[in-house]
């Protein structure tokens, strides 16, 4: 994919500030060596950073196998990245960064700034930074980073920064990730751009999905959003399935859940001591497709108390939904909602979800039902995937999630018998088959 953007492999040299166990520098050795380029050539031209040492020497005895000569230079440094000084500046800078927030008394200088918000700096984050400012005018930015770059609301000044400093090129999407990376929960994202002049407006993007045959595929292609820190979505399967509507059109509101009880331990009880007042908690596991959501404690026994000493808007009193917030990605769906058992609000006079929950209400709770009916559809579920690479639910995409319109969803209801999947796929239709 870098060659296809431009990386010259006969001409151009190459960093790669994270280089690990050499994956991407040994391949790129190889490649020079087929096309018969002198050992020596290669080697100064290719250049790696890795923060472990032995993993360093490991990787330059690999390279150095790859050319089948010993190397003139120490190909890979060992060092941090982010505070090695870095003196040039390259035809392609490809890395594949490791991620985790960090905290900034251990990120020195102000160049976080320009792709992160302070509290949540992630190391990825700043890889990208590094590695676009040590492309060359004209020179390739490879990345395989994680997928909540494209759509995190916490990840808008990094998308921002990316589009100020070249040509996006490609955004690929990792299909069967299990053959590719070990132990990895995250979507995976690689990203090509040209650096130079700021990302065009209106200017196509490709989305290939990487390691699936696409010989007979065409990949897709869409501009990105107007304003730079907007989402980032994959493509829709077809561009004319659009509903129009979001959930405040069903009247729901949509907020995250309260308890962090590993917090807030001594709030936390099995029963409640009389005179003490306190509510149910509903956690995440109690949340099941087609069912009433109630509390059952955290391993799905007896219901877990939460104690208040005043009265507090953390505790739901009204009808409700409960949504699952953190997914893992073995779970065929990446939205899961459930009614709350009504029985729950008469026997206690309300609940409280924890911090891995979405607490969905609405004034009216039958617009509540049918919310829940459609955010429980695979056609639902397929445009959050869309719009979000991270198995964790953001309250802010799923506000903004492009739904049917409540008449057009209520409409198909009836014409499909009841059927929730049917309808949701009609309702999204009905506009392109108006447009049609």
């Amino acid at each position: 994919m870098a060659i296809a953007a431009g990386f010259d492999l006969a001409k151009d040299d190459v960093l790669d500030p994270a280089a690990g166990g050499a994956a991407f520098l040994s391949t790129l050795a190889g490649r020079m060596s087929i096309a018969e380029l002198p050992p020596r050539e290669v080697s100064h031209r290719l250049n790696g950073i890795e923060i472990d040492e032995g993993l360093a020497v490991l990787s330059r005895r690999l390279i150095a196998e790859r050319l089948g000569a010993p190397l003139s230079r120490e190909v890979i440094v060992s060092g941090d990245a982010l505070r090695y000084p870095i003196p040039a500046s390259y035809g392609l800078v490809i890395a594949n960064p490791p991620y985790g927030r960090v905290s900034l008394d251990d990120v020195s200088g102000n160049a976080w700034k320009h792709v992160a918000h302070r509290g949540h700096v992630n190391k990825y984050a700043l890889f990208t930074e590094l590695c676009f400012r040590h492309a060359k005018p004209g020179g390739v930015v490879a990345l395989v980073i994680p997928s909540s770059f494209r759509a995190g609301p916490l990840y808008d000044r990094m998308r921002t920064f990316i589009r100020s400093q070249g040509e996006v090129l490609s955004i690929g999407s990792i299909a069967g990730r299990d053959g590719v990376f070990v132990d990895v929960a995250q979507d995976i994202s690689v990203l090509l751009a040209r650096k130079g002049k700021p990302h065009p407006r209106g200017a196509m993007v490709s989305f290939p999905v990487i390691g699936r045959a696409t010989a007979t595929e065409a990949v897709v292609e869409q501009a990105l959003p107007q304003e730079a820190g907007d989402a980032w979505p994959l493509p829709a399967a077809d561009p004319r399935d659009y509903g129009g509507a979001t959930l405040a059109d069903y009247g729901v509101t949509a907020r995250a859940g309260y308890f962090v009880w590993n917090r807030e331990r001594d709030r936390l009880v099995q029963k409640l001591e009389r005179h003490q007042r306190g509510y149910p908690l509903i956690w995440a596991k109690n949340v099941r497709l087609h069912e009433y959501c109630r509390p059952a404690g955290k391993n799905n026994a007896r219901a877990d108390f939460v104690t208040f000493d005043d009265d507090s808007a953390a505790i739901i009193k009204t009808v409700a939904a409960v949504m699952q917030r953190t997914t893992n990605d073995k779970q065929p769906r990446r939205l899961i909602a459930a009614m709350v058992d009504p029985a729950v609000i008469e026997k206690w006079g309300g609940f409280v979800t924890e911090n891995h929950t979405i607490v969905l209400t609405a004034d009216d709770p039958e617009k509540l039902r049918t919310a829940v009916a459609l955010l429980n559809t695979s056609a639902v579920d397929q445009r959050y995937r869309r719009v979000s690479g991270t198995a964790a639910v953001s309250v802010t995409l799923l506000r903004q999630l492009d739904l049917p319109e409540p008449s057009a969803f209520a409409s198909a209801l009836v014409n499909a018998g009841g059927d929730t999947e049917i309808a949701a796929m009609t309702a999204y239709r009905r506009l392109a088959l108006a447009d049609a």
